[in-house]
């Protein structure tokens, strides 16, 4: 080991970031089995809330985090100390219950390496929150499908980049957080396709749930949400493998939006959707648990129209169901 200890504490001994050089310890087939401090500064010690002489010329599992088994570091360390790679890790640390930034880059000789570190705990915590927070404004919480925030966003977004003209696409500004743009990336591909200018080809499903009220005032609203549930997971059943955006509109209502879905395989699509929705296991609850409508374009350039159309068609099949009763 040929360390300048003096050039190191000269220069990183004041330093406002923690920093260390390590050295790597290998087993006899060369593997990474441990590390040791060689040297650390003030800031560091700060960190890691243990006194210098517990870390200097310490092995690291072995005996500062004896309790510790992740030995999460070694690969990482190994790539820098033997490899040459520069990383920046961020990273959990179980020997610290922080979150951790290391900058990580080869010392002057190899297996060493040098490690800048400072915590993010805190900027982990408001991003979470963050996203939290992000969740709630985008996701129905009984369903945790996209909510009516989310449809209209969608819709103003659509309008905007499918030659539509929309009032206020505040909205869909405002959300730069939610990947609109991602969700409409199928669509785009799908227009260029076909002599349509600015549209898209659009698959719409219009579901509404049959006597939610009725379940509501009779049985209680645990029992409605129940059934919200139900028909929220059958139509994500029948959903799998599709390209979709589902969200739930109102109370008792989703809107299925498919990219480049064709005519015929959406009218299939909308069959085997009744089909599922035939209630056979809940005896309190409706025949037929919703209604189902559909529309579909080949150069759509506005989603609530489409919606309204799905949204039409619904309530001729709610009608057929009632003649069916009778």
């Amino acid at each position: 080991m040929s360390l300048n200890f003096a050039a190191l504490h000269e220069c990183f001994d004041d330093l406002p970031t923690a920093f260390t050089v390590i050295e790597l310890v290998c087993d006899d087939e060369g593997k990474p089995i441990d590390w040791i401090f060689r040297y650390v500064n003030a800031e560091l010690v700060r960190l890691f809330r243990v006194p210098p002489e517990r870390l200097l010329n310490r092995l690291f599992y072995r005996e500062v985090f004896s309790k510790i088994n992740s030995k999460k570091w070694l690969d990482f360390y190994y790539r820098v100390a033997f490899q040459g790679e520069t990383l920046v890790l961020h990273e959990y640390s179980p020997e610290l219950a922080k979150y951790l930034i290391i900058k990580s880059c080869p010392w002057k000789e190899k297996g060493f390496c040098a490690l800048l570190l400072s915590e993010e705990t805190r900027e982990r915590q408001l991003q979470y929150r963050l996203d939290h927070l992000v969740h709630l404004a985008h996701y129905d919480a009984a369903t945790n499908v996209q909510n009516r925030n989310s449809y209209e966003s969608f819709c103003a977004y659509f309008a905007e980049h499918h030659g539509g003209q929309v009032q206020d696409s505040s909205d869909a500004k405002s959300c730069q957080l939610w990947d609109l743009s991602a969700m409409l990336m199928p669509i785009k591909g799908a227009s260029l396709e076909l002599p349509c200018v600015g549209g898209a080809i659009i698959g719409v499903l219009f579901v509404d749930i049959n006597e939610l009220k009725r379940i509501n005032d009779s049985f209680g609203h645990e029992s409605g949400d129940f059934l919200i549930r139900m028909v929220s997971d059958k139509l994500k059943d029948v959903l799998n493998g599709y390209n979709f955006q589902l969200f739930r509109v109102g109370g008792d209502e989703f809107v299925v939006i498919m990219p480049a879905i064709a005519q015929d395989e959406l009218a299939t699509l909308e069959q085997r959707l009744k089909d599922k929705l035939v209630n056979d296991a809940v005896p309190h609850f409706p025949k037929v648990l919703a209604a189902v409508g559909s529309a579909w374009e080949v150069c759509a350039h506005s989603i609530e129209a489409l919606v309204a159309q799905a949204d039409a068609k619904m309530y001729e099949h709610k009608r057929s169901l009632k003649v069916c009763r009778e």
